[in-house]
């Protein structure tokens, strides 16, 4: 059942917003439908003023619920027929735009006409028996209001949640899986470090039944504890924050004594003599004030304690311990899944294992998954269990809904609704509209704002503030609620998840106004609540598809149509052009609508009709041509075509789209012009990519105009602005959002106009200093402009310098000291580098403060680099922080300063002379060396001048096209050496005796005709490739037979010279084999026990292989089982 108030509070805000609207009053004036929508005002009121109270009676009286039903779907048939009238309005508006900035020569019309066309009279026909319609039910349900007894309530409302036993200090019987938390926790406590509060607060934070009350119940109880502290004290604060009350209790557990006082002051007066230096502990559990008033008069009893005093506070909401504490709290994670195993079988069976259940183990093992190791939910599942004890009745209680669960048998429902029941009421819809989202779905926080936008969820504010900063608010909102949790499968910060009884949670509250369809449609909408469903999604797959869309089409009144991808965007799911066809009709009151990563070609005219679409997300897509019908949604509010990488057009009427505020068109590689207007679009904030045409259509100058603009923005085809006047009108230095910028010229211009033109052009480009990222590409002056390098630029973290091929020496950029990551790719007339790159007030000590990563790719003119020549003559540089390096194509450079990389992990040189590896010294740090192309490489020594055995942290070693190398001997003093890569090396005949290794692989070395004598590979081996070395030979020692618990892929492929038979060994089982490619002549193979290997390659079958026996390979003998065999 859905909790109504969730939508509906939300959509009655914005049909009053909406009435208010003077152009919608000045549009229903005009068609003569005002009287009624000023009426549509009042009643709403009437029963806005009831609605608390028929919610109260909504579960015990059924009447109540279907006036309730029936009040949501006519909420949200009338917002849709508001905002027919609010788009009319926005349409007339543009016409009447369009009219007074018309070139065309203007008609005399008589004044009895200048007011009517048919689309209006269209327009009037069409709504004014929708008007009636709505206005029939409205009055309908006020009639009900007398007949149900609905009152209006004056007072706020309570929380409706059931009553909960207050916690005590007492620790409950069984406790697994929290004494590194406990460990943790004790350290603090017990801990003396001066502290800026006068009493130190620790909060324990966590979502609700993760376990915080019993991690402070098991240190309150802790024998150290009671050692370390003079008094404690432990009160359940609840929701209800009751100064007097808490305070009270605290007074009778430090005097251990009754209290007679009944007034605030005299109770604080007593409990601060009782304190006064005392070390005292004092727990307050499940709090929820935010109120920083309220805790500042209830700490004071407080702030006579001696030094040492501590005051634990649990919560699952991180702006309370904010409030309440000046340090971070102890964020208090769920169970492993042992703990919640062992958990699930002392509260089941009474016991810490399965030993006497064996046939149990497994399905208990699915239980805490279903769990998601949330204590309190395992301990539920655990009593529930606890009379049953066979697999049939343990699989039951596995595959039902948490929520099925009797609320008198569990507390899971109670505790997690408490959390909702606490959110304000704007954060109530947002959180229920997540219930869209399938359990562990990595949901992106921006994205969700700009859905939670569309859907009208953020109120439009009368201040500056964005609607989206706003929507950012909401999220940290219900993320310090623990709501959300950040991904940790991803290294994107803006990437999150809800644990799986949270999205259970949102799916009640939502109830049937959401819905979700998965690959094998086990979540299927029921054809009864069909017309119920307004948001919906579904997990995209390569064949249900179409069954998806088919299924969504009979829900006639949904709001979000959105198809939702694993943990990476993917694209190419097949959908018939007739399907998409027979779909947009269906979805014409859709706010949301994505067809993202769909191979869909063509988008119907009729995307034109979806008047109240505010979100469109075509990203992924193989369309070429947009409709010029899109410019009809004058509401879209986003718009997103990331990766049309055949896109060639955008509409040319796309100055109608004027509530436009994100244009998401980056990685459109075939888009190469762009339409004028688009300075029009004055609510623009994202607008990833512009293109400058040449004739007629985007101009430079239209970015003037957009001065919300924020995020990433590339400016293409600069060649094509002649007037520099442009470039100063585009305003970039006063556009204070945009932190990533690309300036790019086009990499085929011939460089005709002039290199002045060019530098006054990239001087007037400057951007604003908050900029966090720059690239220039293919720029055709003869130098940079003087802000390229600026140190103005402290937040300037990576630079890109590409393919400027006319300028002969580098930007100062040492001076910047935040940069990060600096590229320099294709600058082909820089012949040297010296003190310009510091920049002339920067000493080499001091300048690259930051640098991680540095790229220098393509320079074949670079023949020099001086730094700075040290008191011994040498000439040196420091880079302290240095991680990565990668010197490439740089033919002519002989020599590089003496570089001191204390940091240094990757170090990556193609194309260069080998005296450049001999200016490398103590490389202590380094994890992955790459050598390829290497002139004159004869050994690692060689290159190392002798400092191999520095290389102690070496871990991955690739040697590729190094013609001259003969010799690998200085492996062999390499102890951390795990994977090694050798290809195409001619002259290398041997390896030395390598012991330590995971991977190995042998490429095209002609010369090399024998490895070790001794075994070459210990158990650890996972991966072994060896491919065409002709003279390749082992002798009959060299067995990889030992590896055959570990090898994972073994290829061996064009080594006509080796023995597999006394290679692989005569019997072997290879338990971890993947992998398997061998071919050449081998006659006999015999796989056995290879559980994890899954096919063979077809080269490995071919002649002259006369027999193949695979013995306990279950992956392999099915494929052989199958019909037809592979």
């Amino acid at each position: 059942m859905a909790l109504i108030e969730v939508f509906l509070g939300a959509i009655i805000k914005v049909i009053f917003d909406k009435l208010a609207s003077v152009d919608l009053k000045k549009l229903a004036r005009s068609e003569g439908l005002d009287t009624q929508l000023k009426r549509w005002s009042q009643v709403l009121s009437l029963i806005q003023a009831v609605l608390d109270d028929a919610e109260d009676k909504q579960n015990m009286r059924i009447a109540v619920k279907q006036w309730l039903d029936d009040l949501q779907d006519l909420a949200y048939d009338m917002d849709d027929v508001i905002d027919e009238f609010s788009t009319e309005a926005c349409r007339r508006k543009l016409m009447e735009a369009q009219g007074s900035t018309s070139k065309v020569r203007k008609v005399k019309i008589p004044s009895c006409c200048t007011n009517f066309s048919v689309k209006d009279y269209k327009f009037n026909r069409k709504m004014a028996p929708k008007v009636d319609e709505i206005t029939r039910r409205l009055e309908s349900l006020k009639e009900q209001i007398k007949i149900l007894h609905l009152v209006e309530t004056v007072a706020k409302r309570p929380n409706k949640t059931r009553d909960r036993l207050p916690s005590t200090s007492l620790v409950e019987s069984y406790v697994y899986g929290r004494e590194n938390d406990k460990e943790e926790l004790l350290k603090l406590l017990l801990s003396n470090e001066s502290s800026d509060d006068q009493v130190a607060v620790i909060p324990i934070v966590g979502m609700g039944g993760v376990g915080k009350t019993t991690l402070a119940q098991m240190v309150y109880n802790d024998d150290r504890v009671n050692e370390f502290f003079d008094s404690k004290a432990w009160a359940c604060v609840s929701d209800d924050f009751d100064i007097f009350g808490v305070t009270k209790t605290i007074l009778k557990a430090i005097t251990a004594g009754g209290c007679d006082y009944e007034d605030l002051n005299m109770v604080q007066v007593k409990l601060s003599e009782a304190l006064t230096r005392k070390r005292f502990l004092i727990v307050l559990d499940d709090v929820w004030n935010e109120k920083y008033e309220d805790w500042d008069i209830l700490r004071r009893p407080f702030l006579v304690g001696s030094s040492g005093s501590k005051i634990i506070v649990t919560t699952r909401h991180h702006r309370v311990a904010s409030v309440m504490s000046s340090t971070a709290g102890y964020s208090l994670k769920e169970l492993t899944d042992d703990e919640s195993l062992w958990l699930l079988a002392r509260h089941a069976l009474g016991r810490t294992n399965f030993d006497r259940h064996p046939n149990l183990e497994g399905i208990g093992r699915s239980i805490v998954r279903k769990c998601k190791n949330l204590p309190l939910a395992v301990k539920t599942l655990g009593g529930l269990l606890r009379a049953r004890s066979t697999p049939d009745e343990w699989t039951d209680i596995l595959n039902s809904e948490i929520w099925e669960i009797k609320e008198d048998q569990s507390d899971i429902l109670p505790a997690l609704r408490l959390s909702y029941y606490h959110l304000p009421a704007h954060l109530k819809p947002c959180f229920a509209y997540c219930s869209i989202f399938p359990k562990d779905y990595e949901f992106d926080k921006y994205e969700l704002a700009l859905l939670w936008m569309a859907e009208g969820f953020l109120e439009e504010s009368k201040a500056s503030e964005l609607m989206e900063d706003m929507g950012e608010n909401y999220f940290k909102e219900l993320l310090m609620r623990s709501f959300f949790q950040q991904s940790s499968s991803t290294s994107t910060s803006s990437r999150f998840v809800m644990h799986d009884l949270i999205n259970d949670l949102a799916r009640y509250v939502a109830g049937d106004f959401c819905s979700r369809l998965t690959d094998g449609l086990e979540e299927n909408i029921k054809c009864t609540i069909l017309d119920k469903v307004r948001y919906a999604s579904f997990t995209s797959s390569w064949y249900e598809a179409t069954q998806n869309f088919k299924t969504l089409q009979k829900a006639k009144h949904l709001r979000s149509f959105l198809p939702l991808y694993g943990k990476s965007e993917c694209s190419g799911f097949w959908i018939a052009k007739k399907v998409i066809a027979e779909l947009l009709p269906e979805l014409q009151y859709s706010r949301v609508l994505s067809f993202s990563g769909y191979a869909i070609s063509d988008l119907p005219n009729s995307i034109g009709e979806l008047i109240h679409l505010r979100y469109l997300n075509l990203s992924g897509t193989c369309l070429k041509l947009l409709p010029e019908s899109l410019s009809n949604l004058c509401n879209l509010q986003t718009l997103r075509l990331r990766n049309c990488r055949k896109l060639i057009n955008l509409p040319v009427g796309i100055r109608k789209l004027i509530n436009l505020r994100h244009l998401e068109n980056s990685n459109t590689s075939q888009l190469h012009e762009m339409p004028s207007g688009i300075d029009q679009l004055t609510s623009l904030q994202t607008l990833s990519k512009v293109v400058v045409s040449k004739h007629g259509g985007f101009r430079l100058n239209d970015l003037g105009n957009l001065s919300l603009l924020a995020g990433s923005l590339a400016i293409l085809e600069l060649q094509n602005v002649t007037n520099v006047q442009e470039a100063r009108d585009a305003n970039l230095k006063n556009k204070r959002g945009l932190d990533k910028i690309v300036l790019a010229w086009n990499s085929e211009y011939d460089g005709s106009l002039s290199k002045v033109l060019q530098q006054d052009l990239l001087e007037a480009l400057r951007p604003h200093t908050n900029l966090t990222s720059l690239e220039i590409e293919f720029y055709k002056g003869d130098k940079f402009s003087s802000w390229v390098g600026d140190s103005s630029f402290t937040k300037l973290v990576k630079v890109s310098l590409r393919g400027c091929t006319h300028c002969n020496c580098l930007p100062s950029l040492g001076q910047l000291p935040a940069l990060k990551d600096l590229s320099i790719q294709s600058m082909r007339e820089v012949k040297a580098v010296g003190t310009e790159l510091r920049g002339k007030d920067c000493s080499w000590e001091f300048s690259f403060p930051s640098l991680e990563s540095l790229t220098i790719d393509d320079m074949p003119e670079w023949e020099e680099w001086t730094c700075h020549l040290s008191s011994a003559g040498e000439n040196e540089c420091h880079f302290p922080l240095l991680q990565k390096l990668r010197i490439n194509r740089c033919p002519k450079l002989k020599s590089i300063p003496v570089l001191h990389l204390p940091s240094l992990s990757e170090l990556k040189l193609q194309k260069c002379s080998v005296g450049i590896a001999k200016c490398f010294y103590n490389l202590t740090s380094l994890y992955n060396l790459d050598f390829r192309q290497i002139i004159g490489l004869a050994s690692l020594e060689d290159a190392f001048m002798h400092n191999t055995v520095n290389l102690v942290q070496l871990k991955s070693l690739v040697v590729s096209e190094c013609s001259q190398l003969s010799s690998l001997e200085e492996l062999a003093v390499l102890p951390m050496l795990r994977y090694l890569q050798i290809h195409s090396c001619s002259a290398l005949q041997s390896l030395p005796t390598l012991s330590g290794l995971n991977g190995l692989g042998i490429n095209r070395c002609s010369a090399l005709s024998c490895l070790p004598t001794d075994k070459l590979l210990l158990p650890q081996l996972r991966h072994l490739g060896i491919r065409h070395c002709q003279k390749l030979n082992l002798t009959p020692e060299i067995v990889i037979e030992d590896t055959s618990t570990s090898i994972e892929s073994l290829q061996i492929v064009g080594c006509p010279c080796l023995n597999l038979r006394t290679m692989l060994g005569s019997v072997y089982s290879f338990a971890s084999l993947r992998s398997l490619s061998i071919s050449d002549s081998l006659r006999y193979l015999r796989i056995f026990e290879c559980p994890k290997l899954g096919s063979l390659p077809k080269e490995s079958l071919r002649n002259p292989l006369l027999t193949l026996q695979i013995d306990k390979c279950p992956l392999l003998e099915k494929r052989c089982l199958m019909e037809r065999g592979d």
